[in-house]
Protein backbone atom coordinates (compact mmCIF):
# COMPACT_ATOMS: atom_id res chain seq x y z
CA UNK A 1 0.00 0.00 0.00
CA UNK A 2 1.34 3.40 -0.98
CA UNK A 3 2.07 5.78 1.87
CA UNK A 4 2.71 9.52 1.85
CA UNK A 5 5.77 10.56 3.82
CA UNK A 6 6.11 14.01 5.35
CA UNK A 7 9.84 14.67 5.50
CA UNK A 8 11.87 17.47 6.98
CA UNK A 9 15.20 17.91 5.20
CA UNK A 10 17.80 20.07 6.93
CA UNK A 11 21.17 21.12 5.57
CA UNK A 12 23.55 19.96 8.28
CA UNK A 13 25.72 22.59 9.93
CA UNK A 14 23.74 25.66 8.85
CA UNK A 15 22.85 28.18 11.56
CA UNK A 16 20.14 29.42 11.33
CA UNK A 17 19.18 26.15 9.66
CA UNK A 18 18.35 25.84 5.97
CA UNK A 19 15.47 23.36 5.77
CA UNK A 20 12.55 22.14 3.69
CA UNK A 21 9.38 20.22 4.57
CA UNK A 22 8.04 18.07 1.74
CA UNK A 23 5.36 15.44 1.10
CA UNK A 24 6.36 12.55 -1.16
CA UNK A 25 4.82 9.18 -2.04
CA UNK A 26 6.99 6.35 -0.77
CA UNK A 27 6.91 4.82 -4.25
CA UNK A 28 9.54 7.32 -5.40
CA UNK A 29 12.95 5.83 -6.10
CA UNK A 30 15.95 7.42 -4.47
CA UNK A 31 17.03 8.51 -7.97
CA UNK A 32 13.78 10.47 -8.28
CA UNK A 33 14.10 11.74 -4.71
CA UNK A 34 17.58 13.04 -5.57
CA UNK A 35 16.01 15.38 -8.13
CA UNK A 36 13.33 16.43 -5.64
CA UNK A 37 16.11 17.56 -3.31
CA UNK A 38 18.02 19.21 -6.12
CA UNK A 39 14.95 21.34 -6.83
CA UNK A 40 14.22 22.13 -3.19
CA UNK A 41 17.78 23.25 -2.45
CA UNK A 42 18.33 24.94 -5.81
CA UNK A 43 21.30 22.72 -6.67
CA UNK A 44 22.32 21.98 -10.27
CA UNK A 45 22.79 18.18 -10.15
CA UNK A 46 26.34 18.64 -11.40
CA UNK A 47 28.05 16.53 -8.71
CA UNK A 48 27.88 13.03 -7.29
CA UNK A 49 25.57 12.16 -4.40
CA UNK A 50 24.77 9.43 -1.93
CA UNK A 51 22.00 8.39 0.44
CA UNK A 52 22.98 6.47 3.55
CA UNK A 53 21.96 5.37 7.00
CA UNK A 54 24.64 5.24 9.65
CA UNK A 55 28.12 5.50 8.20
CA UNK A 56 27.32 3.55 5.04
CA UNK A 57 28.93 0.36 6.34
CA UNK A 58 28.32 -3.00 4.60
CA UNK A 59 25.34 -3.79 6.86
CA UNK A 60 23.78 -0.34 6.41
CA UNK A 61 21.87 1.33 3.59
CA UNK A 62 23.96 3.08 0.94
CA UNK A 63 22.71 4.18 -2.50
CA UNK A 64 24.12 6.46 -5.15
CA UNK A 65 24.04 7.31 -8.84
CA UNK A 66 24.27 4.51 -11.38
CA UNK A 67 27.70 3.39 -12.53
CA UNK A 68 27.58 4.78 -16.07
CA UNK A 69 30.58 2.75 -17.16
CA UNK A 70 30.32 -0.86 -15.92
CA UNK A 71 34.12 -1.12 -15.94
CA UNK A 72 34.20 1.49 -13.13
CA UNK A 73 31.70 -0.33 -10.90
CA UNK A 74 34.53 -2.02 -9.01
CA UNK A 75 35.57 1.40 -7.67
CA UNK A 76 32.30 1.67 -5.70
CA UNK A 77 31.55 -0.14 -2.43
CA UNK A 78 30.16 -3.52 -3.40
CA UNK A 79 27.13 -2.98 -1.15
CA UNK A 80 26.23 0.40 -2.69
CA UNK A 81 22.90 0.17 -4.46
CA UNK A 82 21.82 1.93 -7.63
CA UNK A 83 19.48 4.73 -6.54
CA UNK A 84 17.15 3.79 -9.40
CA UNK A 85 16.54 0.35 -7.87
CA UNK A 86 15.49 1.37 -4.34
CA UNK A 87 12.28 3.11 -3.32
CA UNK A 88 11.71 5.25 -0.26
CA UNK A 89 9.37 2.52 1.02
CA UNK A 90 12.32 0.11 1.15
CA UNK A 91 14.05 2.28 3.75
CA UNK A 92 11.59 4.75 5.31
CA UNK A 93 8.27 3.61 6.76
CA UNK A 94 7.79 5.14 10.23
CA UNK A 95 8.07 8.51 11.98
CA UNK A 96 11.46 9.49 13.45
CA UNK A 97 13.42 7.40 10.96
CA UNK A 98 16.37 9.25 9.44
CA UNK A 99 18.86 9.04 6.65
CA UNK A 100 21.55 11.29 5.23
CA UNK A 101 21.73 12.74 1.73
CA UNK A 102 25.15 14.02 0.69
CA UNK A 103 25.49 16.10 -2.45
CA UNK A 104 28.87 17.10 -3.93
CA UNK A 105 31.40 14.88 -2.21
CA UNK A 106 33.92 17.74 -2.40
CA UNK A 107 31.93 20.58 -0.81
CA UNK A 108 30.08 17.83 1.09
CA UNK A 109 26.59 19.23 1.53
CA UNK A 110 25.08 16.79 4.01
CA UNK A 111 21.33 16.86 4.56
CA UNK A 112 19.43 15.12 7.35
CA UNK A 113 16.18 13.57 6.10
CA UNK A 114 13.72 13.00 8.96
CA UNK A 115 10.35 11.25 8.65
CA UNK A 116 7.83 13.40 10.52
CA UNK A 117 4.54 11.74 9.51
CA UNK A 118 3.35 8.72 7.54
CA UNK A 119 -0.13 8.56 6.02
CA UNK A 120 -1.48 5.51 4.22
CA UNK A 121 -3.49 6.13 1.05
CA UNK A 122 -6.92 4.59 0.82
CA UNK A 123 -7.25 1.85 -1.84
CA UNK A 124 -7.86 3.40 -5.24
CA UNK A 125 -6.76 6.85 -4.14
CA UNK A 126 -4.51 8.46 -6.76
CA UNK A 127 -0.87 8.85 -5.84
CA UNK A 128 -0.36 12.51 -4.88
CA UNK A 129 2.24 14.73 -6.46
CA UNK A 130 5.37 15.75 -4.60
CA UNK A 131 4.67 18.98 -2.70
CA UNK A 132 6.82 21.35 -0.68
CA UNK A 133 4.97 22.49 2.43
CA UNK A 134 7.39 24.91 4.06
CA UNK A 135 11.02 25.86 4.46
CA UNK A 136 13.45 28.55 5.52
CA UNK A 137 16.38 30.29 3.92
CA UNK A 138 18.14 29.86 0.60
CA UNK A 139 20.59 27.02 0.13
CA UNK A 140 24.26 27.95 -0.36
CA UNK A 141 25.38 28.52 -3.96
CA UNK A 142 27.08 25.67 -5.83
CA UNK A 143 30.87 25.18 -5.69
CA UNK A 144 31.42 27.69 -2.92
CA UNK A 145 33.73 25.55 -0.81
CA UNK A 146 31.31 23.87 1.57
CA UNK A 147 30.25 25.33 4.91
CA UNK A 148 33.43 27.43 5.38
CA UNK A 149 32.87 29.11 2.01
CA UNK A 150 29.18 29.61 2.78
CA UNK A 151 29.87 31.37 6.08
CA UNK A 152 32.60 33.46 4.50
CA UNK A 153 30.09 34.59 1.86
CA UNK A 154 27.54 35.50 4.56
CA UNK A 155 30.16 37.58 6.38
CA UNK A 156 31.20 39.37 3.19
CA UNK A 157 27.57 40.14 2.26
CA UNK A 158 26.94 41.50 5.78
CA UNK A 159 29.97 43.77 5.47
CA UNK A 160 28.76 44.99 2.07
CA UNK A 161 25.28 45.69 3.43
CA UNK A 162 26.82 47.67 6.31
CA UNK A 163 28.87 49.77 3.91
CA UNK A 164 32.16 48.29 5.06
CA UNK A 165 32.92 46.76 1.66
CA UNK A 166 32.30 48.05 -1.86
CA UNK A 167 32.77 44.89 -3.86
CA UNK A 168 32.91 41.15 -3.34
CA UNK A 169 36.13 39.13 -3.61
CA UNK A 170 36.69 37.64 -7.05
CA UNK A 171 35.82 34.11 -5.90
CA UNK A 172 32.31 35.36 -5.03
CA UNK A 173 31.82 37.10 -8.37
CA UNK A 174 28.17 37.19 -9.40
CA UNK A 175 26.82 36.56 -5.90
CA UNK A 176 26.25 40.17 -4.87
CA UNK A 177 22.46 39.71 -5.05
CA UNK A 178 22.38 36.37 -3.26
CA UNK A 179 19.81 36.63 -0.48
CA UNK A 180 20.36 34.00 2.25
CA UNK A 181 16.87 34.66 3.65
CA UNK A 182 15.05 33.97 0.38
CA UNK A 183 12.56 31.12 0.23
CA UNK A 184 9.91 31.05 -2.50
CA UNK A 185 7.47 28.22 -1.87
CA UNK A 186 5.45 28.71 -5.05
CA UNK A 187 8.56 28.64 -7.21
CA UNK A 188 9.71 25.33 -5.74
CA UNK A 189 6.29 23.77 -6.24
CA UNK A 190 6.19 24.96 -9.84
CA UNK A 191 9.47 23.15 -10.44
CA UNK A 192 8.30 20.04 -8.58
CA UNK A 193 5.32 19.89 -10.94
CA UNK A 194 7.89 19.18 -13.69
CA UNK A 195 9.52 16.33 -11.76
CA UNK A 196 8.35 13.52 -14.05
CA UNK A 197 9.59 15.34 -17.13
CA UNK A 198 12.92 16.15 -15.49
CA UNK A 199 13.53 12.54 -14.44
CA UNK A 200 12.46 11.20 -17.85
CA UNK A 201 14.90 13.53 -19.63
CA UNK A 202 17.69 12.66 -17.19
CA UNK A 203 17.04 8.94 -17.76
CA UNK A 204 17.17 9.43 -21.52
CA UNK A 205 20.44 11.33 -21.22
CA UNK A 206 21.87 8.64 -18.97
CA UNK A 207 20.91 5.88 -21.40
CA UNK A 208 22.40 7.77 -24.37
CA UNK A 209 25.62 8.43 -22.47
CA UNK A 210 25.89 4.76 -21.49
CA UNK A 211 25.49 3.72 -25.14
CA UNK A 212 28.13 6.24 -26.17
CA UNK A 213 30.59 4.91 -23.60
CA UNK A 214 30.01 1.33 -24.70
CA UNK A 215 31.28 2.25 -28.16
CA UNK A 216 34.52 3.79 -26.88
CA UNK A 217 37.79 2.01 -26.05
CA UNK A 218 38.11 1.50 -22.27
CA UNK A 219 41.03 3.95 -22.10
CA UNK A 220 38.70 6.85 -23.02
CA UNK A 221 35.78 5.95 -20.78
CA UNK A 222 36.85 7.21 -17.36
CA UNK A 223 37.29 10.81 -18.46
CA UNK A 224 33.93 10.98 -20.19
CA UNK A 225 31.97 9.07 -17.57
CA UNK A 226 32.79 11.39 -14.71
CA UNK A 227 32.72 14.82 -16.35
CA UNK A 228 30.65 14.95 -19.49
CA UNK A 229 27.63 13.19 -18.01
CA UNK A 230 27.44 15.42 -14.93
CA UNK A 231 27.72 18.55 -17.04
CA UNK A 232 25.07 17.29 -19.45
CA UNK A 233 22.69 16.35 -16.63
CA UNK A 234 23.15 19.76 -15.00
CA UNK A 235 22.42 21.54 -18.28
CA UNK A 236 19.33 19.43 -18.90
CA UNK A 237 17.97 19.97 -15.41
CA UNK A 238 18.53 23.72 -15.71
CA UNK A 239 16.70 23.75 -19.04
CA UNK A 240 13.77 21.85 -17.53
CA UNK A 241 13.39 24.13 -14.50
CA UNK A 242 14.36 27.56 -15.84
CA UNK A 243 11.03 28.57 -17.47
CA UNK A 244 8.98 28.68 -14.26
CA UNK A 245 11.91 29.33 -11.94
CA UNK A 246 13.19 32.58 -10.58
CA UNK A 247 16.37 33.79 -12.30
CA UNK A 248 19.64 32.46 -10.94
CA UNK A 249 21.42 34.82 -8.61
Amino acid sequence: MTQVLQLKVTLYGTKPPVWRRVEVPDTLTFWEFHFVLQILFDWDSSHLFEFRQGRGAPDEFLAGPPAVDPTLADELPEWQQDARDVTLADVLSAPKQKLAYVYDLGDYWEHTVLVEQVQALAPGHPTPAVRCLAGRRAAPPEDIGGLPGYYELLDVLAEKAAGQRKRLPSHFAGLGKYDPEEFELDSFNQDLANLRAIVAEEDAMLAAHTRQLAQLPPAHRTELAATDLLEALAAMMAAATDPPKKPKK
